[in-house]
């Protein structure tokens, strides 16, 4: 077969994007709900504490339009 290298060596890069993926912490495919993925985790960011100095800042600095 001619082109048998070109199959070696597009195997070859799938290989090593794989591994470099898999070292990164994404690896492998996204596996669906059904095979065993846990539920997404609701991420909850706390507000924002305002000082005396932030909020007669924010309410002197004209507002964009």
């Amino acid at each position: 077969m001619p082109a048998g290298w070109a199959w070696d060596a597009v195997q070859a890069e799938v290989a090593y994007r794989q591994e470099e993926l898999r070292k990164s912490g994404r690896g492998g495919r996204a596996r669906g709900r059904r095979w065993g993925r846990r539920g997404t985790t609701e991420v909850r960011i706390p507000e924002q504490r305002v000082t005396e100095h932030d909020a007669e800042r924010a309410t002197s600095l004209p507002r964009p339009s």
